[in-house]
């Protein structure tokens, strides 16, 4: 008896410890998604009001629950704002920090974020902020705390958190260095976006690509041209990428034409798939600019580089020329 009791025990526990790690998972999936569907509006913001992007999207996370708050859903209000004297628009109630708060309602998120940059912009308890450097999220996080935006006691720690576990200081990174363009066009249609190559044969940075999970260690996984890939971090080596991501050593140098190689330098790419045989649809050659080679095309296009030497009657050994154009189809 005593020990179907234990095993009884047991299972509960079990099931407690799955519960816990698929509600866990549930939420970065979630989290995920908020940040896919509205970094651009946070960087088309921070471009706008000078307000970092990691910020308002920190904020959105944790004072929208993910898009999932009553509020969020019902009322567009992603950012917690309560009416105060001069809001003129429509409004809800719910319980805050006192019974039946009055809060803003907006027609759509993306209306939601704008009036978040009207309100510490032109607030004047926010106006130190703005003093503070743009890329210095900590500082913004614990000003904002300071000028009483929650009364939570650690709400510039959840912030910074936020953050730091989702690399959200990179879409500042991306406004600050120009990587990002207001209004870009259909991604089905235009070129792939990249940053410019700084020196010959430095790989190209893939700016746009979807989110699609996040690994173990923060890695974020993304998708170009339906391939998988990550961004390699500084640190990064192919023993721990390995281990990380559950492949083997060799699959990631053939995925990666890696040869001998066993380090990355920080902001690689780096495909965690077999690439594609042809560009996807739409995409035909490739014209070679300053600095690039073969592999930075297959890496650009998700292209196999033995299909790209195949396809253009080349090798390894062939030099290419600026202006040469790459069959990629």
């Amino acid at each position: 008896m005593v020990g179907k009791i234990k095993y009884i025990v047991f299972v509960i526990l079990l099931l407690s410890d799955f519960l816990a790690y698929s509600q866990k998972m549930q939420r970065k999936k979630e989290t995920l998604e908020y940040i896919d569907k509205y970094k651009d509006v946070a960087m088309e913001e921070m471009v706008k009001y000078k307000i970092p992007a990691s910020i308002t999207l920190a904020q959105g996370i944790l004072e929208s629950g993910n898009g999932q708050s009553k509020l969020a859903r019902k009322g567009n209000n992603h950012f917690g704002i309560k009416c105060h004297s001069n809001w003129k628009g429509k409004t809800m109630r719910l319980d805050d920090d006192a019974p039946k708060e009055c809060f803003r309602v907006y027609k759509t998120p993306e209306e939601s974020y704008r009036d978040h940059s009207k309100f510490l912009k032109n607030g004047q308890r926010y106006a130190f902020l703005f003093n503070l450097k743009i890329t210095d999220y900590k500082a913004w996080a614990k000003g904002l705390k300071k000028a009483g935006y929650a009364t939570l006691p650690t709400y510039a720690n959840v912030l910074i958190n936020l953050i730091e576990t989702y690399d959200l200081q990179q879409y500042d990174e991306m406004v600050v260095k120009g990587k990002y363009k207001k209004n870009k066009k259909d991604k089905k249609t235009a070129a792939p976006v990249v940053a410019d190559v700084k020196q010959p044969g430095e790989v190209p940075v893939l700016a746009d690509c979807k989110v699609v999970g996040m690994t173990e260690d923060h890695h974020f996984i993304r998708e170009n041209f339906g391939v998988k890939f990550i961004f390699t971090k500084k640190g990064d080596n192919l023993d721990n990428m390995s281990k990380e991501l559950k492949i083997s050593k060799r699959q990631l140098k053939k995925y990666n034409n890696l040869g001998s190689k066993t380090t990355f330098a920080e902001g690689e790419v780096l495909y965690i798939g077999p690439k594609r045989r042809k560009a996807a649809g739409g995409y035909k050659v490739h014209v070679i600019k300053k600095g690039e080679t073969l592999s930075h095309v297959s890496r650009l296009y998700a292209v196999k580089l033995e299909r790209i030497f195949k396809m253009n009657d080349l090798d390894e050994n062939s030099i290419i020329q600026i202006g040469q154009v790459i069959k990629l189809r």
